[in-house]
């Protein structure tokens, strides 16, 4: 616990740090009208703060700076978060249209997300496995071209074009689709490619040649949906090039490898998806070394009360917390409201 003077000095410390970056030295704070303090005892008493692990000096008489758990007092105790404006909100909304697939909705919803905060952002994507399979359609491309429709979750709609041997009637590809959605509508994606598999057989003696070739077919667009490896969308990466504390080029290396390389940043997501509401993880609370000096701010999205993934982003420790995270809260409610849609 900070008494009142403590706590004076640290808010302020450290909303000069987050402004400017710079060490923050004692004689800097007593000229401050709020403090109202000599630099003398101003010094006392950064001197006790340090003792307490909030703040350290990064060099020989120089000022100080906020530590990870000067952080994150800060962050527990002292951040007042700063709603965003309906005009905000409004722009938000305008960048993310109803009429956008499940996959486009979370794409821009990333880049929105790292525009607005100016750092990378991500989105850990849904589980393609528990995708609910709501409907399949073809249509005729002419020729021996089909478009197999599939829609999942009410809002996801894939399609694939694939090639027959030969061209099929629409009466072939109705009766076809007929036969799909009475055996396989309201299954899991997973459920539903485990199931064709296991009636295929059955399927190869009760079909003609032309409408086995479109179940063959549809079991390999199945199979394509479930491959997808990508876990997460990332955005805006080259944002971390305008802080100061990231932009050494190993740094900014070892960040960027670690976001391809999935693991740790999985790692991380996988926490958030379990958690309620939005999360702050400092420096080595990201779970990596190479996060030292950085945060990462996420939430989960839902529909329904169903979580489905992670919205997030990764910027320098000396962030904005009271605006960042209710950026990072207010686009999450955004697009699960259109996710719901």
């Amino acid at each position: 616990m900070l008494n009142d003077r403590s706590q004076l000095l640290f808010k302020n410390l450290m909303g000069l740090y987050l402004n400017e970056g710079k060490p923050v030295g004692s004689t800097t704070l007593a000229k401050l009208p709020e403090i109202g303090l000599s630099s003398a005892t101003v010094r006392n008493v950064l001197s006790d703060l340090e003792n307490m692990g909030l703040i350290q000096s990064p060099h020989t008489s120089a000022g100080r700076i906020p530590t990870e758990m000067g952080y994150r007092f800060f962050v527990d105790s002292m951040v007042t978060y700063q709603p965003l404006s309906k005009k905000n909100i409004a722009t938000i909304q305008r960048q993310l249209s109803p009429a956008f697939s499940q996959d486009e909705l979370l794409a821009h919803a990333s880049k929105v997300l790292s525009g607005m905060t100016g750092m990378t952002s991500m989105v850990l994507m849904p589980n393609k496995e528990r995708e609910i399979l709501k409907h399949i359609d073809f249509v005729s491309l002419g020729g021996n071209r089909v478009l197999v429709v599939l829609l999942f979750n009410d809002q996801d709609v894939q399609n694939r074009i694939i090639e027959l041997e030969e061209a099929a009637s629409p009466s072939e590809l109705q009766q076809t689709a007929n036969f799909l959605n009475e055996q396989f509508v309201g299954k899991n994606l997973a459920e539903a490619k485990a199931l064709l598999v296991e009636r295929m057989q059955t399927i190869r003696q009760s079909m003609n040649r032309l409408m086995l070739s479109v179940v063959e077919a549809t079991d390999s667009v199945l199979t394509q949906q479930l491959d997808q490896k990508l876990p997460y969308l990332v955005s805006g990466k080259t944002n971390l090039l305008n802080y100061q504390e990231l932009a050494d080029s190993e740094k900014l290396r070892a960040l960027f490898d670690s976001f391809e390389k999935h693991s740790d940043m999985l790692n991380l997501l996988d926490k958030s998806l379990k958690a309620k509401g939005v999360q702050v993880f400092i420096g080595n609370e990201c779970g990596n070394e190479i996060y030292r000096g950085c945060s990462i701010v996420t939430t989960p999205y839902e529909v329904d009360g169903e979580v489905l993934g992670v919205l997030g982003v990764v910027g320098p420790s000396r962030m904005h917390y009271e605006k960042v995270v209710p950026e990072v809260d207010v686009t999450a409610k955004i697009l699960s409201s259109l996710l719901k849609k």
